[in-house]
């Protein structure tokens, strides 16, 4: 068995007060069969995966059977390999909590087919283990599912020992020079110049107006065809369109036409899809993803000399490309260098970070706007207190956005708890840089360690119930880290709440809304790739 090391429950948290983490009574993970499971997986002990070693031991015997005797010593090879892969998987997974060994790119296979049933189930057995960890191999890579809110925050926040993976994709679809991958003193300096002005209050002001057109449009829109037709809407599909435009029009509103737009969004989308692909990037949805990057940062890339001239003519930037001129016009000038020499900051970088900004704006908000809607329909005493309040403060059709940060705090709180009750993003994984131990745990270096942000809101209790009101609010997603934790918290948090908050400010102030069929369960939801209620269709309808 691998070496253990004493457990530690001491863990510290390096960036908010350890007062702040413990304000909640705190659900032990050995209660795990007291909360809420996933449904497709009744205990602790799973069956997804032994189906699948069911069926690939009937097709490997098949195959033998039907393999000539002489040319068995390459079945007899290829089993001798899966035995000594099976071994290092169970020595290196000691007394961890797991699933059983599976055959190298079936389970991969089976998590891209069926990722809801396969991530449930690995949710499931963690969440019931002492540790909350439960360990797995994906193609001869030693994975750990975490679910412990304090050991995903010590995975998150050690740079040291843990760096960034994000997903099999990434490394294709972001390229090793992308923000999310730099490290150290690099990653502090691009961030001391990309997050103050990008996110400051007269830049969050910006985009809340930017935001508020957009949504006011889609909203009028939706609620006029449901009018027309009597029929609903697929929100997780019309919302995609909302989140594209809203930080299309944020980031670079005045340098776009109607034309660049529907291809960005489409493009965008064809982004997105490439983490939902077999990781093979000649060929397939990767290749059509690896393609759509290409055309973005292209596209951007022709922006940002554009809006560099803007600023240096004296002007007041008006979008996030021209605040981040500003910034980096400033750190030259610091620096004594020319604008595209700032170390992070050329023009290829900002276009990547740029795209990561429109992909990130159009697929994790879009599920926290589907959710909004989700959730407002179930609990709709929740939604007339915001209707009230916005009405109070706003009237019934007056503008939201230059009051929704001021004004309207129980809303904001509402939309703060949307995040916590159905996080976006259902995991970050990591990997392990060097060998190390997480309680107790023998870890060696190349493991991929995935926190899950989607259980730990059931262990911290968020996911459990939706209580906009609830003491422990976690307003910084301190135990629940919805954005991330450690230097590569996401620089887009405040722009993501302010969508949120203005979405259902102008929601709440003008518009109800129905649901069509049974609510989606807890567990009844789809991954692409963040998170969706399998039943996302709506009516929509203006208050009288």
């Amino acid at each position: 068995m691998p070496p253990r090391a004493p457990s530690n429950p001491d863990l510290q948290v390096t960036e908010e007060s350890e007062e702040q983490t413990t304000m909640a009574p705190k659900v032990e993970q050995k209660d795990a069969k007291t909360m809420l499971q996933p449904a497709t997986v009744k205990s602790m002990y799973n069956t997804f995966h032994w189906e699948l070693n069911f069926y690939c031991a009937v097709s490997l015997a098949v195959i033998y059977y039907l393999t000539p005797s002489e040319q068995r010593i390459f079945l007899h090879v290829f089993f001798a390999l899966l035995s000594v892969d099976a071994a290092r998987y169970y020595y290196r997974r000691g007394s961890m909590a797991g699933v059983p060994y599976t055959i190298p790119f079936v389970n991969l296979i089976a998590m891209i087919i069926n990722p809801e049933r396969f991530w449930a189930e690995m949710g499931a057995i963690s969440m019931a283990s002492k540790e909350g960890l439960c360990a797995q191999t994906m193609v001869c890579c030693q994975t750990v599912f975490c679910t412990d809110p304090k050991l995903c925050r010590q995975v998150m926040t050690g740079e040291e020992t843990y760096g960034l993976y994000a997903h099999p994709n990434a490394i294709w679809l972001f390229d090793p020079k992308n923000l999310i991958y730099l490290e150290g003193d690099v990653h502090k300096k691009v961030r001391a110049v990309l997050t103050p002005a990008l996110f400051s209050e007269e830049a969050l002001l910006q985009y809340a107006n930017a935001q508020e057109k957009v949504c006011r449009e889609a909203l009028a829109k939706h609620a006029a065809e449901c009018e027309r037709t009597g029929k609903s809407f697929d929100a997780m599909v019309a919302f995609r369109a909302l989140g594209a435009r809203s930080s299309q029009e944020a980031f670079m509103g005045p340098y776009l036409t109607e034309d660049m737009k529907a291809e960005l969004e489409e493009d965008i989308m064809t982004f997105t899809m490439g983490f939902l692909s077999f990781p093979f990037p000649y060929a397939g949805g990767l290749k059509k993803a690896l393609g759509a990057k290409m055309r973005i940062e292209k596209d951007v890339i022709k922006l940002v000399p554009k809006a560099r001239e803007y600023i240096m003519a004296g002007n007041e930037p008006r979008c996030l490309l021209e605040h981040w001129c500003v910034a980096i016009l400033e750190a030259a000038k610091e620096r004594g260098c020319k604008p595209t020499e700032v170390h992070g900051c050329t023009d290829d970088d900002v276009s990547r970070c740029v795209l990561d900004f429109l992909f990130a704006a159009q697929d994790a908000t879009n599920s926290g706007l589907v959710y909004t809607l989700d959730l407002m329909q179930a609990y709709s005493d929740v939604f007339e207190k915001c209707h009230d309040e916005v009405t109070k403060h706003c009237g019934a059709h007056g503008t939201v956005a230059e009051k929704v940060r001021t004004s309207l705090p129980y809303t904001c709180k509402v939309a703060n708890q949307i995040l916590h009750h159905k996080p976006p993003v259902p995991m970050v994984p990591h990997l392990c840089r060097k060998d190390n131990y997480l309680d107790g745990h023998f870890i060696p270096k190349g493991t991929v360690v995935i926190p899950s942000i989607t259980y730990m809101a059931r262990s911290s209790g968020h996911a459990l119930e939706f209580l906009p009101d609830r003491p422990d609010q976690d307003s910084q997603f301190v135990k629940t880290v919805v954005f991330g934790a450690g230097q590569h918290k996401c620089p887009g948090r405040r722009y993501a709440e302010s969508l949120l908050s203005v979405f259902l400010s102008v929601f709440a102030q003008e518009y109800q809304v129905e649901r069509v069929g049974p609510r989606s369960g807890p567990d009844d939801f789809i991954f692409f790739p963040t998170l969706f209620p399998r039943d996302s269709n709506f009516i929509v309808k203006a208050r009288a």
